[in-house]
């Protein structure tokens, strides 16, 4: 069962269990995880618990709510997820939980196209931070010049040794 942790204010510690359905986060006592703080709304946002899935969902809350820093309207949860309701910090967890896997990281099945592809010779391909230097050069002219400059030293001090 997931579970809410709180991270600061007068909920720092505590532990609230996420019961199947919707668990309402709010200033007034009816919510099920009531949190006595004035940077917090009547009914904040809620939980939504669907089989081992669990999202979150902004009730239209004045301080708005954030997920791992960022503003949310409706968003799944992960395990070790903070969230920010007003200017309180909660912690997602749970060992049960399914998490979603992002749009992204799907898996795309891509087929070989039959025709080749022409690119013209116009395709401009140039990087927009324009033409990259050789940073080596400048170093390697120093690197002789002071090569140079410790040799023309020991000729000279050997000559003033000898003469």
């Amino acid at each position: 069962m997931a579970v809410i942790i709180g991270m600061s204010s007068t909920v720092k510690g505590r532990k609230f269990e996420l019961a199947e359905g919707e668990t309402h986060i709010g200033r007034q006592n009816q919510n099920q995880i009531p949190i006595d703080d004035a940077s917090i709304s009547g009914r904040h946002c809620s939980i939504i618990r669907e089989d081992r899935r669990y999202t979150l969902v902004d009730l239209g809350s004045t301080n708005g709510t954030r997920l791992n820093g960022a503003s949310v309207s409706r968003v799944a949860l992960k395990p070790k997820d903070i969230l920010q309701v007003g200017g309180v910090e909660l912690m997602f967890d749970g060992q049960d939980v399914e998490v979603p896997v992002p749009e992204s990281s799907r898996t795309v099945k891509i087929e070989a196209m039959a025709e080749q592809v022409h690119i013209p010779a116009s395709f401009h391909t140039a990087s927009p931070f324009g033409n990259r230097r050789d940073s080596r050069k400048p170093w390697v002219i120093l690197t002789i010049g002071l090569i140079v400059l410790v040799m023309a030293g020991l000729v000279f001090f050997v000559l003033r040794l000898f003469t």
